[in-house]
């Protein structure tokens, strides 16, 4: 009797593994037909709109410049807020990286949120030291610091391959949640034996594992800084209004936050639905290894990116040299 039911059990254990991989394999394929009818246009009307943005930043810079009322500040703060919104909307390598990441590799809703704001932060912190190393230390013109902004990416696009590498070698040593750990990047307030409590003592080896591939994703995506940043920085520069372009940046950089974090929190609450899904119809040991194969999955994808990207980047005919030109005079933003 035993005999007469396993393949009829068998089949629909089939079936449960079957229907989640031809939903994504049907959600995929929609969004594939969405994106090639409506994407490519959206897209391109996202990059008019930050070519206007960009314009209208140089206006509102000018307009401080001759009158520094509170409406000139609010209406430079608030355009550098709605370009940070809507440069992140549109295309970019940071946001691929990002949400393949915490997609493959998972991760709770509060460390999407840190993620996104430390990488959004780390962008504008490098266009500021851009601009005041090059045109204020160095003497170089605002062109030419944003065209020093492709030697960035290409150190961001090898960031990127490394991250791939290093997720790939993790799937494949088997560095993943045992079946049955605790997670404890989550809020609770039960108790624990001091002995054995890893809450916010001291990190264990796999939450160290896993924040240092955080801080790699942090790092790969940050280094390469918005080039609206540099030049917003440089103009409020060049009329003498550094401290007005810093915080101009800052505040494109909440901006850029908003519209990252609601793609992180997606893919987490992706990832999270696709693991309920997947814990109803198989082992914990099955579990663990599917979630190690969409690991290296994961891997790869951005290790493909990272090479694509650098040497579509390295063919370009228009990387300028990364020392050109002499030295101009540039007031320094600390005064004297």
């Amino acid at each position: 009797m035993r005999s007469s039911m396993n393949p009829a059990h068998k089949m629909q254990r089939r079936l449960r593994w079957l229907a989640p991989l031809l939903i994504g394999g049907i959600t995929l394929g929609l969004l594939a037909v969405a994106w090639s009818t409506f994407g490519q246009e959206a897209s391109l009307r996202l990059v008019a709109w930050q070519r206007d943005l960009h314009r209208a930043l140089t206006e509102a810079i000018a307009a401080l410049d001759a009158a520094p009322t509170s409406a000139a500040w609010l209406g430079l703060l608030g355009l550098s807020f709605g370009y940070g919104v809507f440069h992140a909307a549109g295309p970019g390598h940071g946001k691929a990286v990002l949400g393949t990441y915490l997609l493959s590799q998972g991760g709770a809703l509060r460390r999407a949120l840190l993620l996104s704001c430390l990488a959004s932060l780390l962008q504008a912190l490098v266009a500021i030291g851009l601009v005041t190393v090059l045109v204020h230390g160095l003497g170089w013109l605002t062109r030419q610091a944003m065209g020093s902004v492709i030697w960035l990416e290409q150190a961001s696009y090898l960031l990127v391959v490394a991250l791939g590498i290093w997720l790939c070698w993790r799937a494949l040593a088997g560095h993943r949640r045992t079946p049955g750990s605790h997670d404890h990047d989550h809020d609770h307030d039960h108790d624990h034996d001091p002995h054995e409590c890893d809450c916010a003592h001291h990190l264990t080896p796999q939450q160290a594992t896993d924040w240092r591939g955080a801080l790699a994703v942090v790092a790969s995506i940050g280094i390469r800084p918005c080039s609206g940043s540099v030049l917003l920085v440089g103009a409020a520069s060049l009329l003498g209004h550094y401290w007005s372009g810093v915080l101009a940046v800052l505040a494109m950089a909440a901006g850029t936050a908003l519209t990252v974090s609601a793609l992180a929190l997606a893919s987490v609450m992706a990832r999270g639905w696709a693991e309920r899904r997947l814990q109803r119809s198989a082992s914990s040991m099955n579990l663990a290894r599917c979630l190690r194969v969409v690991g290296f999955a994961g891997g790869a994808l951005i290790l493909m990116l990272g090479l694509s990207l650098f040497v579509a980047g390295a063919r370009s005919p228009d990387a300028p040299p990364l020392l050109e030109g002499a030295p101009t005079t540039s007031p320094s933003p600390f005064g004297g």
